[in-house]
């Protein structure tokens, strides 16, 4: 027997029922979630702390990781380097559980408000490099220079994923 999908970590049963997109005023006004999935099959995530309001990642979602997302209450995403079913923090710990889950007016995104569980090695964080933000550096404007608004990292990236393959592309 699952756990409800109500609890952190229960286990997706059930499908969530999206409906077709009939009309600008069902998608725009309605209450019927009628999420539009890019050509890839993709609907963009802002993540942000709940209690900050800081962005902590873009990432993207799938038709199975938004319906895991929902039943779960905890953060899943599709790795597009990885091309797999990402649950955040199944690796690191560092698990990020949905305060509230935003859909824009078009419902071509969604935003994530979240509070991160601290991982195995470490302080609460969302960045794989070892920032507690994967925004952790700005551009300078008119420059284009890049300074650190993270001063130090939250964890260090080896202890908590040893030899497993890094997630950025070049």
């Amino acid at each position: 027997m699952s756990n409800p999908p109500d609890q952190p970590g229960a286990e997706a049963t059930d499908a969530i029922n999206f409906v077709p997109r009939t009309s600008v005023e069902q998608v725009e006004e309605g209450q019927d979630l009628a999420p539009k999935f890019d050509r890839d099959g993709l609907i963009a995530c802002v993540t942000t702390d709940a209690k900050s309001g800081e962005v902590l990642m873009l990432g993207y979602m799938n038709r199975e990781a938004l319906e895991k997302t929902i039943l779960t209450g905890e953060a899943h995403y599709w790795s597009r380097s990885r091309q797999v079913l990402w649950h955040k923090g199944a690796t690191s710990g560092l698990v990020q559980r949905v305060v509230e889950m935003r859909i824009d007016d078009d419902q071509d995104a969604v935003w994530l408000r979240v509070t991160v569980a601290a991982g195995t090695h470490s302080a609460p964080a969302s960045c794989h490099v070892g920032y507690y933000s994967c925004f952790y550096r700005t551009v300078e404007l008119k420059t284009g220079k890049i300074i650190y608004a993270e001063k130090k990292k939250t964890f260090d990236p080896k202890a908590v994923y040893g030899d497993a393959p890094n997630p950025t592309l070049l």
